[in-house]
């Protein structure tokens, strides 16, 4: 009982020194020209970081001469869109170039390539049926795969599968090769046609 009593007087003490007393305003607080710490630079977060691809084969095409007016050329495709030609004869563009494929053109190799099953093709097609004919030498090297396929074609071999045939015709549309070698009505005019 003598805490709560205690407790009272207490309060009753601190209200009675307050009662009828006008409150005291707190100081004015003086504000001193004090400089603000430098801003903190927050660096950007990087974006997630995808690896770009590398400078490494993904497929070529080497086409060799014939009996006549075949567009002798070669035309090297690398997985960072990188492309490189060298045209020898017969072409619009003797001598070396270098371009650039998209990735979509990137992905329709590697499509043409896995769904022809290019590495379940021999690696040469060479039996001479005909002679004369021209050739083509491709190669193939799938993505992460540490060694590259690489298939010997001569067009005089009628036993050679008409899908390698196409595989190497397609190639050539998916890279766009008619910028460098020209197109038919081009071959005509160079060969005097």
């Amino acid at each position: 009982m003598s805490r709560v009593l205690v407790l009272v007087v207490v309060l009753v003490n601190v209200a009675g020194c307050d009662a009828g007393a006008k409150p005291t305003p707190p100081p004015p607080l003086h504000l001193a020209a004090v400089p603000l710490p430098a801003p903190v630079t927050v660096p950007p977060v990087p974006p997630p970081t995808t690896a770009l691809p590398q400078h490494v084969l993904l497929a070529s095409i080497d086409r060799g001469p014939c009996y006549g007016t075949c567009p002798v050329y070669k035309v090297t495709v690398y997985r960072d869109g990188k492309v490189e030609y060298v045209g020898t004869d017969y072409v619009k563009n003797k001598g070396k170039a270098a371009g650039t494929v998209t990735a979509e053109q990137l992905a329709a190799l590697d499509k043409l390539f896995t769904d022809d099953h290019y590495l379940a093709y021999k690696d040469s097609y060479e039996h001479e049926d005909f002679t004369d004919a021209s050739s083509a030498q491709t190669s193939y090297a799938p993505l992460g795969a540490s060694t590259t396929k690489y298939v010997r074609h001569y067009y005089g071999d009628t036993h050679a599968p008409e899908s390698l045939t196409k595989l190497e015709e397609d190639f050539d549309t998916i890279v766009n090769t008619d910028r460098w070698i020209g197109t038919r009505v081009v071959h005509d005019k160079l060969n005097g046609r």
